[in-house]
């Protein structure tokens, strides 16, 4: 079953995010990690606007995630985000709808 993760960024230093950015995209494309959507500016149907970056990322499982997130390849450049930004990180199943 496919993973989601739904991530949602206050980006303080743009130049900095932009460098991580143009370092985890690629990483992205070569592991086949399938980048859904990425919004700075979500429309909010219920609620207030959040302004803040909106990212969905789906992942073949939730293995396909860890390999990815505690490879020594994407903890190199994790600090970049991390001085660059502060937010969430969710993880979902795509489908767990239970009757």
């Amino acid at each position: 079953m496919s993973l989601i993760m739904v991530a949602i960024i206050s980006i303080e230093d743009e130049d900095k995010y932009l460098e991580y950015q143009n370092k985890v995209l690629p990483m992205f494309e070569e592991l086949g990690i399938e980048v859904l959507a990425v919004d700075d500016s979500p429309k909010p149907i219920e609620g207030e606007a959040r302004n803040q970056r909106i990212v969905v990322l789906r992942f073949a499982d939730e293995e396909g995630f860890y390999g990815w997130y505690e490879s020594e390849a994407y903890k190199a450049i994790k600090p970049i985000r991390l001085k660059a930004s502060h937010g969430e990180v969710h993880l979902l199943q795509e489908l767990n709808l239970r009757f």
